[in-house]
């Protein structure tokens, strides 16, 4: 599966900056957690109240990443030497991390008596354990942090098997011939945005119990989630139309600051901040992350640690409170947090993450134009 044949333009180098990215957002995810689960009002974390509710910090987060993940996992499925070799590399960056967080979780929280893992006899709960650990997601607890304002253990773990769904679409988009059609995909980004838009505000304005408001807020979960996972999709295309144009699109500060403005003036335009970041928003990243005078990757030059903090924040933040205080400051939290994932972090990398990801390097053949061909994301607090 061969590259198109582009030129070596700025969005190819690999002295980018994409691993701080990575690092920042994830930090930035503990601290938009911070407010929900220290207790106070959600309506005070910053974006959300910069951008009028059509936000939060932790959001537009998740959105980065998979915008990110976009354009990298499109490099490494068209760099790949067949559809094992990428799959291989997939599961390779994916899963190791998230199995070991998984079981350590379940082991601390239950020591700690703030959870239990749910199951009849042991062989109930290891089939729990393997069940969720093997679809990438969390197992069921009976109960966990009973008097946390939030009672999970690792509520940000719902997006890596959506991540993991966004793997297949791209080997799907690649296998029948389109992942390179620049037409096609724009085509789909558009139609993704557009009616991701129109849904939205179709879903705000629609009467509660008239037809509409059925069609569109038919019970609690789709109303709680329409604002998070279903824009999953059109933030990941957005990221791979940016790596199929990436020789095209032009790197320059002339439309970075337009880009900026864009994104200033849809935090006042109701509906709008969503669609604006899918492109202003994935510009400003691939930005910063291309820059070649910014030297960012200076500062992640020892390890890619961004994974493991964001698996790991969850959970120590909810410990911290359960032990500490039911309810604290959201900058405290984020202080005491801080310090113990980084930490947390990276041993993942060291220790788990690097030794899966170098012995798939060691065997492949494969030679990806970038330092790093997977991504992930952060999750919410809900």
């Amino acid at each position: 599966m061969n590259a198109n044949s582009v030129t070596n333009g700025i969005f190819e180098s690999r002295e980018n900056n994409l691993d701080f990215l990575r690092l920042l957002l994830a930090l930035s995810v503990i601290y938009s957690h911070s407010f929900p689960l220290g207790g106070g009002p959600s309506a005070n974390e910053p974006l959300n109240w910069f951008t009028h509710g059509q936000s939060t910090i932790g959001t537009m987060a998740v959105d980065s990443f998979f915008i990110l993940s976009g354009f990298l996992v499109t490099n490494s499925f068209l760099r790949s030497k067949s559809v094992f070799s990428y799959f291989k590399k997939r599961i390779a960056r994916i899963y190791p991390a998230f199995i070991v967080c998984m079981c350590l979780c379940v082991l601390a929280v239950s020591l700690l008596g703030e959870a239990k893992l749910a199951g009849n006899g042991l062989a109930g709960k290891l089939s729990n354990l393997a069940f969720h650990l093997a679809i990438l997601h969390e197992p069921i607890y009976l109960h966990s942090f009973s008097y946390n304002f939030s009672h999970k253990v690792d509520a940000s773990v719902w997006t890596i098997c959506y991540e993991f769904y966004c793997y297949i679409a791209v080997a799907v988009l690649g296998i029948i011939g389109v992942l390179g059609s620049r037409k096609f995909i724009l085509g789909l980004l558009i139609f993704s945005v557009v009616g991701m838009v129109a849904f939205s505000i179709a879903f705000s304005v629609a009467p509660p119990h008239s037809f509409l408001g059925h069609l569109f807020a038919t019970h609690a979960y789709l109303a709680e989630r329409i604002d998070l996972r279903d824009q999953l999709i059109p933030m990941y295309l957005s990221g791979v139309a940016f790596y199929l144009f990436r020789d095209v699109i032009p790197h320059k500060i002339q439309l970075a600051l337009p880009a900026a403005l864009l994104l200033l003036v849809s935090a006042f335009v109701p509906h709008l901040w969503f669609a604006t970041f899918s492109i202003a928003g994935a510009y400003l990243l691939f930005w910063v992350g291309f820059h070649p005078k910014l030297h960012l990757q200076r500062l992640t030059s020892t390890g890619d640690y961004s994974y493991g903090i964001y698996l790991y924040a969850f959970p120590i933040q909810q410990i911290i409170l359960a032990k500490h205080g039911h309810a604290m400051a959201p900058f405290t939290l984020f202080l005491l947090a801080v310090p113990i994932t980084a930490l947390c972090g990276v041993l993942s990398w060291h220790l788990v993450e690097k030794r899966f990801l170098s012995k798939g390097r060691r065997k492949g053949k494969d030679a990806p134009i970038l330092p790093t061909t997977a991504v992930y994301q952060s999750g919410s607090a809900k």
